[in-house]
């Protein structure tokens, strides 16, 4: 195995080639922020500036807000605020902590691998298998919480795999710890980590032990206290969180069917399925262009052999090895619990670092048979790993980008932009409805492009029934360049500053500035 000061440079140096490729171009690809982002990074704003959340709670354990009152996920916020803390705000200064998390668990996989493999160079393996998997990279390029918790499993199984060679409860309690703080990292770790502390128990048989089983809970118990006390002074979190993620259960019991009835089961049955399709693993990922390229699956395409190969040692393996291949095939639960496969397959990146580990075993298998055949193979599917990522970096950087500008919500960026860059002081700004959440970028941009100034919010008009007359001299105004409303602003009170262009040419937006009478 890969001992001390070796393990520390080689992982030092994966770190870093990691970092060189996922926390790089931030602020290029992908091209805007999506709105999700830009609500996450105006919670962390308030809290650097002010240590209270958008409606004014000081330090919660979750962040209310008026789009959404279920409240975000706290540890990404915190996180990013620590960031803005010494870095200007922008685009790429709120991606940077999530891409860091993406590093990180890369190099958390490699220290694993090293405790798992006999064979030391073999945990670069695990490392790239992550590393190289389009889904891992484009979550991780998203400010948003969706890969939070998973450092925090691989920590756990990084506890659990040291306990079997060195049997002492403070391994459970750390690993179980780390599974209790990772449930502040995205809500789907209220339905995961449950089911890995219960791994937890079964690979230690800890029901023959009160003393194991007090260890395992105390571990994952102590850090949810928080947790516990917000629920209790915040009961109604419960029924908006059902509201925000369960909006199937009222359709199912209207129509006579609980969601435990025998025809729930089987459309859940059917929506975990979906998520092994090989075209969503391997070859087209998710139908959404803000989660997929659209021309790469979640893993990379050399695991189509490796997954296979890997699992079927597995089941023939130790008790953790079988642990890993459960975490595999449980990783679409949350997502299956809390919603249609459509909408929510990036709730299933629980699957990404339990992928790597049996990809890994599975070329560990074929490399140590003593067939020369499976050793080459074994070879041309590690080189094909580089070799395809480099192809869907290019199209991430290039073809994406420019594709998935809709996607992400258009430039209006680039219109908010034209508006601060010339407008006066206290020059009134409206946005009309029917440019998306207007209101939250405005915030955001405001204050990017004006540091100094406190974040501005645009009155929202409604074009059908906006007198152009009677707005206030200086007004500037911002709508979507195809709304008809906009051809009876008169060009002697109206002057059409800019037409905002996506990288295809077609015009989203339109600026105009209200003249002086």
């Amino acid at each position: 195995m890969l001992q001390g000061k070796l393990l520390a440079v080689v992982a030092l140096i994966v770190g870093l080639a990691a970092a060189s490729v996922y926390a790089t171009r931030l602020g290029y690809a992908p091209i805007y922020l999506t709105h999700d982002e830009v609500n996450f990074s105006l919670q962390s704003v308030s809290i650097a500036q002010t240590g209270r959340d958008l409606n004014g709670r000081w330090f919660p354990v979750y962040f209310s807000e008026p789009e959404f009152t279920a409240g975000r996920d706290p540890m990404m916020i915190y996180i990013t605020a620590l960031a803005l803390a010494v870095l200007p705000l922008s685009d790429a200064a709120v991606r940077l902590p999530t891409a860091l998390v993406g590093v990180v668990t890369i190099v958390l996989l490699l220290i694993l691998w090293a405790r798992i493999s006999p064979r030391p160079w073999t945990a670069v393996v695990a490392a790239m298998c992550l590393l190289c998997s389009p889904g891992w990279f484009i979550h991780s390029r998203l400010a948003l919480s969706v890969i939070y918790p998973l450092p925090f499993v691989v920590i756990w199984l990084l506890a659990i795999r040291q306990y079997e060679v060195q049997p002492r409860p403070i391994w459970l309690l750390a690993g179980c710890a780390s599974l209790g703080l990772g449930i502040y990292g995205y809500l789907a770790g209220l339905v995961m980590m449950p089911i890995y502390v219960a791994m937890t128990v079964w690979l230690t048989r800890a029901w023959r032990s009160p003393w194991l089983l007090l260890t395992i809970a105390a571990g994952f118990g102590i850090v949810l206290l928080p947790i516990a006390i917000w629920h209790l002074f915040h009961p109604e979190r419960y029924a908006e969180l059902l509201h925000a993620y369960r909006m199937d259960a009222p359709r199912q019991a209207a129509a006579g069917l609980p969601l435990v009835a025998l025809e729930g089961v089987r459309a859940r049955l059917g929506a975990w399925w979906q998520y092994f399709n090989p075209d969503f693993l391997f070859l087209a990922g998710d139908t959404s262009m803000t989660n997929s390229t659209r021309s790469a699956g979640l893993f990379p395409a050399a695991f189509v052999v490796l997954l296979p190969i890997g699992m079927l040692r597995l089941v023939r393996g130790s008790r953790f090895e079988r642990i890993v291949l459960v975490g595999l095939l449980t990783g679409p639960l949350a997502a299956i619990a809390t919603g249609t496969i459509d909408l929510n397959r990036y709730r299933a990146l629980f699957v990404l670092p339990f992928g790597a580990l049996v990809a890994a075993y599975g070329f560990e298998g074929w490399w140590a048979s003593p067939h020369r055949w499976k050793r080459v193979t074994a070879v041309l599917l590690l080189l094909s790993l580089p070799w395809q990522f480099q192809a869907f970096y290019r199209d991430y950087m290039h073809r994406y980008r420019d594709a998935s500008s809709v996607w992400f919500g258009q430039n209006i960026k680039g219109a908010l932009a034209e508006v601060f860059e010339r407008r006066v002081t206290g020059e009134p700004l409206l946005v009309s409805r029917n440019v998306p959440y207007a209101d939250v970028y405005t915030r955001f941009y405001s204050q990017v492009i004006h540091p100094e100034s406190a974040p501005e919010t645009p009155m929202v008009i409604d074009g059908d029934t906006f007198d152009g007359r009677a707005a206030s001299p200086r007004s500037w105004l911002i709508a979507a360049a195809d709304e008809r409303w906009l051809s009876s602003l008169t060009t002697s009170e109206w002057e059409l500053i800019a037409l905002i262009r996506e990288p295809s040419g077609q015009t989203s937006f339109a600026v105009y500035h209200r003249l002086a009478p």
